[in-house]
């Protein structure tokens, strides 16, 4: 989405003579800002509103007032209006927990129509029906232009917000509130706290976005923020489509803008509207979003997937007798370390581990499995073995002996189907959150068609690959992960899903004598810590460690302790 933000950044700077463009842009980054807030109350925690114009009011009024009375300025106004609206929003949030469906709605509906009234009651300081002019927008250079940016940076910030609450605990917990309030309740989520929070924080959202059109249109009158306005945020919505991030802006897009197509005809704006909605509701009853979505990731994701995908080798290649093996290698120790990596992965994988490990002590050399990043393709079918043999290839032609072999997920899969036909060559087996000894649970082909269809979507690699490693936050070294995990053969990713269930070393693991680690995170998404003493046990001087608060990649999110576990 980085490139979209880009270009909305410098729209402006192309329309800078037309300025009815500009307001309308700015309109649909406000409206947009109020649905996101809305979207936030019913789409993910799944409260219903029909009053979130108030909250507008409340901003816009807030705002208006500290610049004209006291000389605020704009942005701090326009925070305190958010602020205040939140307070609002808890307010109207607790006793708001006791109602559901049509009551809530009733309830939210009389607040919006409650504050209208308040606000035309108190003439001498909100002026009344008559509303407020001439409210001020410092401007500098070109104020329309400054408007949209100013619109533009909130629009941006509620967005980041929204994004890191969506795809955290607090999100986790909206869904499942919305899904079923008795069954989240059970699994330990607080519905009131998190219910009230969702209201809080899409009522500041709104509270922000009636601040800016204060300033933006530079009038307000209590009529602005009515039972209607509550309606079109909801229509805005629901065209956009509810539990969805992109959602607002879509349907503020197409809410907003797309009237004013019309606007030199004799069609009324109010009939445009009702077309629109009916035809969105028809035909689109998921919203925009989701059919965008849709063709993005049918279409769009994959060519962006090429553009994406790693271009230059980063390593060193070896030529093997099932074809060339790309590899990087560090240190000049005497005790050689061969690294092998999970599905979607690469080398470059462990270079976070890399970077720590004694080069004065150990030889690293960490590898691009058949099929993966820049090494070849093998032939036929995708098994666990024929990788066992790629690395046999590989270990062969560097003339690595008496080394210590690690193996991640599927990585260390292949390492136990290596270390069962050449035991005698290791002189330690390090297994982190491997697949298990017996292999992984088969599934239908439906399920392997979901599977495929991450080869064409970037974004869903990355946040598998960030939810494998969930307590390390370099954004961007998963950005190099997924550019790699990209260049991985078609046939691989139905392939390895299928091949990790179709072995099982448990009857040969025992000739094993080496000393075997098995290192397992216990907050593992994937795997589970049954699977992980089976697999410890079945080796003769097998060891399993638990690391504690720790996800799928101990090799990135525990770095410590692996390289203890290799040093002793």
């Amino acid at each position: 989405m980085s490139w979209l933000w880009t270009i909305l950044s410098l729209l402006p700077f192309l329309l800078l003579k037309n300025a009815f463009v500009m307001t309308i842009l700015s309109l649909v980054g406000i409206y947009a800002l109020a649905s996101l807030g809305l979207n936030l109350i019913m789409g993910y925690s799944g409260q219903i509103s029909i009053g979130h114009a108030a909250f507008m009011s409340i901003g816009a009024y807030v705002s208006t007032l500290l610049a004209i009375n006291y000389n605020m300025p704009i942005v701090f106004g326009i925070i305190l209006g958010g602020c205040i609206a939140f307070i609002f929003g808890i307010l109207i949030g607790f006793p708001a927990l006791r109602l559901s469906g049509f009551y809530l709605a009733i309830a939210t509906m009389g607040f919006v129509v409650a504050v209208e009234q308040l606000f035309s009651y108190f003439e001498r300081i909100t002026g009344g029906h008559a509303g407020i002019r001439n409210i001020p927008f410092p401007s500098l250079w070109n104020s329309d232009v400054e408007k949209y940016l100013l619109v533009l940076g909130f629009l941006f910030i509620a967005y980041v917000i929204t994004g890191r609450l969506i795809n955290s605990k607090t999100g986790r917990a909206w869904m499942g509130i919305r899904e079923n309030e008795i069954a989240s309740s059970v699994m330990g989520v607080n519905v009131a706290w998190y219910k009230v929070l969702a209201f809080a924080i899409g009522s500041m959202f709104a509270g922000i976005a009636g601040a800016l059109y204060a300033h933006v249109i530079g009038y307000i009158a209590p009529s602005d923020f009515g039972i209607a306005k509550s309606l079109d945020l909801l229509a805005i919505s629901v065209i956009g489509g509810m539990a969805s991030v992109e959602g607002p802006f879509l349907g503020a897009l197409i809410y907003v803008a797309m009237p004013f197509l019309f606007s030199r005809t004799n069609i009324p704006l109010s009939i445009i509207f009702g077309i629109i909605l009916i035809v969105v509701v028809l035909f689109m009853p998921l919203g925009v979003s989701f059919y965008v979505n849709k063709f993005r990731l049918k279409y769009l994701n994959f060519i962006l997937s090429h553009f994406k995908k790693s271009k230059r080798p980063y390593g060193t290649f070896v030529k093997t007798k099932i074809g060339n093996i790309h590899y990087i290698k560090h240190g000049n120790g005497n005790v050689p370390v061969v690294l092998v990596h999970g599905n979607f992965a690469s080398a470059r994988f462990f270079e976070p581990l890399i970077e720590k490990i004694p080069s004065d002590k150990f030889t690293v050399y960490a590898l691009d499995l058949p099929n993966f990043g820049f090494s070849d393709e093998i032939e036929g079918d995708v098994s666990i073995d024929k990788y066992a043999v790629a690395l046999e290839n590989f270990v062969q032609a560097l003339g690595i002996d008496n080394f210590v072999l690690l193996g991640h997920s599927l990585g260390g899969a292949v390492a136990m189907g290596y270390a069962v036909r050449n035991p005698k060559k290791l002189r330690k087996l390090i297994l982190v959150d491997p697949a298990p000894v017996y292999g992984m649970p088969s599934y239908d082909e439906s399920a392997y068609k979901i599977i495929d269809v991450y080869r064409k979507n970037p974004d869903m690699i990355k946040r598998a690959l960030m939810m494998n490693a969930p307590t390390y936050d370099d954004e961007k070294f998963f950005d190099r992960i997924t550019s790699d995990a990209l260049r991985m053969a078609k046939k691989a990713f139905i392939g390895n899903a299928k091949a990790l269930a179709a072995y099982d070393y448990t009857p040969h693991a025992s000739s094993v004598e080496i000393p075997v680690y098995v290192l397992y995170g216990d907050k593992d998404v994937i795997l589970d810590y049954n699977a992980m003493k089976k697999t410890a046990e079945a080796f003769k001087n097998g060891k399993l460690i638990v690391l504690k608060d720790i996800g799928h990649s101990p090799v990135v999110e525990d770095r410590d302790n692996v390289i203890k576990i290799l040093l002793e």
